[in-house]
């Protein structure tokens, strides 16, 4: 009879666990979701070859946590690289974003390069775009091809969505969207960076 009792005892502990854990649809119960993701200072400028620090902030149920260490970081521009939220100017640029991102969530920043001499990297998009197709855009600097070495960004994702295993090769998604396509090149202190405006027909 006790151990029946006991069992008892153990099923209803389980049940009472089971139902606090898809209380409000298991938000931050068993993996810790964060509603939102707030990065400061939102625009920051730092000069080539120095460092500005940025720090992510999860918004919680419970409250706010700075994520800055565990948060995942990436820049738009080889013009400017981030590690732990800590921003390195490389290179002349403006409009960098830098995003921090904690279980699937976002937030972003935008950093401002200054100093040095600005160079321009010249964008040709492929000679079709064509909804729900592919195609190869080209990067140039001083005449040289630099497409493979440069880093390929879409503000757009709904527009262009470039490939990770092959530089500037991107997808064309829904017809009527437009993105700002973005191709940078870091080598050593030099940084070079362009943009393309494509709309899909």
């Amino acid at each position: 009879m006790l151990n029946f009792e006991r069992r008892l005892a153990l099923l209803a502990t389980v049940a009472v666990f089971i139902l606090l854990a898809f209380d409000g649809g298991c938000k931050g119960f068993f993996v810790n979701q964060p509603n939102s993701i707030a990065v400061t200072p939102t625009t920051l400028s730092v000069a080539v070859g120095a460092t500005g620090q940025l720090t992510a902030t999860a918004s919680f149920d419970s409250g706010n946590k700075i994520v800055t260490n565990s948060a995942s970081w990436q820049s738009s521009s080889s013009c400017a690289t981030v590690s732990a939220g800590v921003v390195k100017g490389i290179g002349p640029a403006t409009g960098v974003t830098i995003t921090a991102t904690l279980a699937a969530v976002s937030g972003t920043s935008t950093v401002t390069v200054t100093g040095g001499t600005a160079q321009t990297l010249t964008i040709t998009a492929p000679a079709s775009i064509v909804a729900g197709s592919t195609g190869q855009f080209t990067a140039t600097l001083n005449g040289s091809d630099v497409t493979s070495s440069s880093t390929w960004t879409s503000d757009n994702t709904s527009a262009v969505t470039f490939s990770t295993t092959q530089a500037g090769f991107a997808t064309f998604g829904t017809s009527g969207q437009t993105a700002t396509v973005t191709a940078s090149l870091s080598t050593g202190t030099t940084c070079a960076t362009g943009t393309l405006s494509v709309t899909v027909p």
